[in-house]
């Protein structure tokens, strides 16, 4: 693709400056699978199961979106207690900081979102077979974990690497681990 302007690095880092496009990626995922269930005529991923199996879904996604959610704030109060040049630039440098700024409230706000959703459909899937369609709501905010996970492991990197190598500018030498 060279040449072009466009290239799998360059959509990635599009991507990353806007954590809006995580919907966008959830809208088409979902459309397709839907469209996909009412070709086909099969049963989708979360209709097929029984009511109590959905609900061990529904639950078991809020529980494990509560946990994330309880990391994403620990990362972000070591990316804001951290220091050094690098963190600094992170946090201060205009287009740079304020992405990583959105990208961190996205990510929470999703957790936050992702875990209500599925609380609540606990209390909105009442039949066996589910004709309202809850599930759809479930598969759709568990789609849009599944975009946020994958920019909270580029932050963690980001952070980590920044925070990392502003230590190794501190001390000429590594440490020697005393016995």
């Amino acid at each position: 693709m060279l040449g072009t302007g466009v290239g799998p690095r360059r959509l990635l880092n599009k991507w990353r400056a806007r954590p809006s496009a995580d919907w966008l990626i959830v809208v088409v995922v979902l459309g397709v699978h839907l469209a996909w269930v009412k070709w086909s005529g099969s049963s989708d991923l979360f209709g097929k199961p029984g009511r109590e199996q959905r609900l061990e879904i529904y639950t078991t996604g809020a529980t494990v979106v509560a946990l994330v959610g309880s990391f994403v704030t620990a990362a972000i109060s070591q990316y804001a207690a951290a220091t050094g040049r690098r963190m600094r630039t992170l946090r201060t440098a205009g287009p740079l900081a304020s992405q990583f700024r959105r990208n961190w409230v996205s990510i929470l706000s999703a957790t936050l979102l992702i875990a209500g959703v599925c609380l609540l459909a606990t209390a909105l899937d009442t039949t066996e077979t589910d004709p309202g369609g809850v599930h759809w709501m479930v598969e759709g905010a568990l789609l849009l974990g599944v975009a946020r996970s994958y920019r909270l492991l580029w932050l963690f990197d980001a952070v980590i690497k920044a925070t990392d190598r502003d230590l190794a500018d501190r001390s000429p030498e590594p440490q020697q681990l005393r016995g």
